[in-house]
């Protein structure tokens, strides 16, 4: 099955699978809503666009993946193909049918077949029409993209159509899903960089455009999904968060090839190695993620503890509609208070990796390591039990350590200790009573990030809707826990919802409706959404998204 749902903003992108892809001059586009087009995020956007289509009989698109779109009509083919990292070739029957449009100020010249498109920026295009063939380049100088075009006017095209399609060749295992399936492999296609600067092997990035750094989590999520088509691959999306750690153990969130920021983000790298590692079976990949992620929780437990307990607090920030960036929900009301909490989510997220830290210790034969970890995880279970739970309500909470009170927001990461293995079966029973009651986050579309009974509860981000990570993690909690109907029924709905709004719209979003009533692209991002989609004027409901595609991916090849 080959994608071929058109939407607004997908991803168009040369991967590192297919050659050098550099974060530092990148060439990546989104396609248009408004013709058969790509545009090309330069400084001076340009479009790409096959025009006059009226001429031709009964177009239809046969194919629109993240590096190839093919339209088939009764009088022949046109082809959109990412050659190389700045060169896009394509052919048709009628040539002069694509065209170039530049945003801003731009001077259009032509040299020989040429047109040569600069702009006060520096940056150059050129497309060069021969016969039935054409070529876009991208480049510093026009010398340079005139030699990048007459290098692709030449190339096989046929040859290229078969290397960019055969990763299709994979059959989804339900026939119901092979379209997403087929998309899935797409994106995660385009996530990828070639190494470069402090980066010494291939990773990933959430989605391209917008986002373009690479994030701790959103690392660990796309290996999970990755594993399934290469494992050497989803190896190094995690070893890549290893080359930007610090010497003290620090991983940032989010890094690139020339910089890193100073918080980080949930530790979930051992779950995820192993996770890796049930696919490869590769020791020597567990060995390296052991020591340095040894190194990272012991940061962590020495920089995110407010006292001598096993509980961990995040980073919080003043930026009302971002207070919490660390924890990986930004705007959740969770962090609405200016107190400091003892956080549920860090908290099991630290005890399930000592766990699979543990597990990997006795997997390289260290019973030492192993026992280390083993006394760890048993520190943070009876902590998170003895001050985190709630025996009245029957659920987790933050704790508000300034005013020694639980912080009541019932939220999506209060359920992790399932995912965690921290409570034992009559907790995690009343547990499983919020998630199916109608009243709380038993929605059409569950698991919202907040309950209904939240006065919070709204479509903003972490306000409400709900997100795929959540939706795997609580699923693999769920099974893990013996219940496997309530697992089968969160993975059944969520399948269900990211393929309805892709066959919709073509896109796979970052979250969604809790009610699934409202489009994703509706939906506010740390503010009212804005119309039309432009991420330069306000980042929205991110489409195609990197986590959502590879966690959807790994549920589809589940036995």
């Amino acid at each position: 099955m080959i994608p071929n749902k058109w939407g607004q903003g997908q991803l168009f992108a040369f991967s590192a699978l297919d050659g050098a892809s550099f974060f530092s001059d990148d060439f990546t586009g989104t396609l248009a809503g408004d013709k058969i087009g790509v545009i090309f995020n330069t400084a001076c956007r340009r479009t790409l666009y096959f025009g006059d289509m009226h001429k031709f009989i009964s177009p239809k698109l046969s194919c629109v993946a993240s590096d190839i779109i093919i339209l088939e009509t009764l009088i022949g083919t046109f082809s959109m193909i990412f050659a190389e990292r700045h060169l896009v070739i394509g052919e048709g029957v009628d040539m002069p049918c694509i065209f170039v449009s530049c945003g801003g100020k731009c001077e259009i010249s032509r040299e020989d077949d040429a047109e040569i498109h600069d702009t006060d920026d520096g940056e150059y295009t050129a497309l060069l029409r021969r016969g039935t063939r054409f070529a876009f380049a991208y480049g510093k100088s026009k010398t340079e993209v005139i030699a990048l075009c007459e290098k692709g006017i030449k190339l096989d095209t046929e040859k290229l159509k078969e290397k960019k399609l055969w990763p299709y060749e994979r059959a989804c295992k339900d026939e119901n899903y092979s379209a997403l399936y087929a998309k899935c492999i797409s994106v995660m296609k385009s996530q990828l960089y070639s190494p470069e600067g402090r980066l010494k092997r291939i990773w990933s990035t959430p989605d391209r455009l917008p986002h373009r750094n690479m994030w701790l989590w959103d690392s660990v999520f796309h290996a999970i999904g990755h594993r399934h088509l290469d494992t050497n691959t989803a190896r190094d999306l995690i070893l890549a968060l290893f080359d930007v750690q610090r010497e003290d153990g620090f991983i940032p969130h989010m890094a690139r090839p020339d910089f890193s920021s100073d918080i980080t983000q949930p530790p979930v790298i051992a779950w995820g190695a192993w996770t890796v590692y049930e696919k490869s079976g590769d020791k020597s990949f567990l060995k390296a993620v052991f020591d340095n992620n040894k190194a990272f929780l012991l940061w962590c437990r020495e920089n995110r503890r407010k006292s001598n307990r096993e509980l961990y607090s995040w980073h919080t920030n003043p930026e009302l509609n971002n207070r919490c960036d660390e924890s990986g929900m930004d705007n959740s009301p969770r962090f609405d208070t200016e107190s400091d909490l003892y956080a549920i989510d860090f908290s099991c997220y630290m005890a399930n990796e000592a766990r699979f830290m543990k597990r990997i210790a006795l997997e390289l034969g260290d019973s030492e390591e192993a026992d280390f970890f083993d006394g760890w995880y048993e520190s943070i279970k009876e902590d998170i039990n003895g001050l985190l739970w709630c025996e009245k309500d029957g659920f987790y909470y933050d704790y508000d350590i300034q005013n020694s009170c639980f912080n009541k927001v019932q939220s999506v990461s209060s359920f992790l200790p399932l995912f965690s293995k921290i409570c034992n079966k009559e907790q995690a029973a009343r547990l499983t009573e919020h998630l199916e009651s109608p009243e709380e986050f038993g929605t059409e579309f569950a698991v919202p990030t907040i309950s209904k009974k939240d006065k919070t509860y709204g479509s903003d981000m972490w306000r409400g809707p709900s997100w795929i990570n959540y939706n795997y993690m609580l699923a693999k909690g769920l099974k893990e826990n013996g219940y496997d109907n309530l697992y089968r029924k969160i993975t059944d709905k969520t399948l269900s919802v990211v393929n309805e709004w892709y066959i919709r719209t073509g896109t796979v979003y970052e979250f969604y409706d809790s009610e699934n009533r409202i489009p994703p692209y509706c939906f506010n991002r740390k503010g009212e959404v804005f119309e039309p989609y432009d991420f330069r004027v306000k980042y929205q409901t991110i489409r195609d998204y990197g986590w959502s595609v590879t966690l959807v991916f790994d549920m589809l090849n589940e036995e």
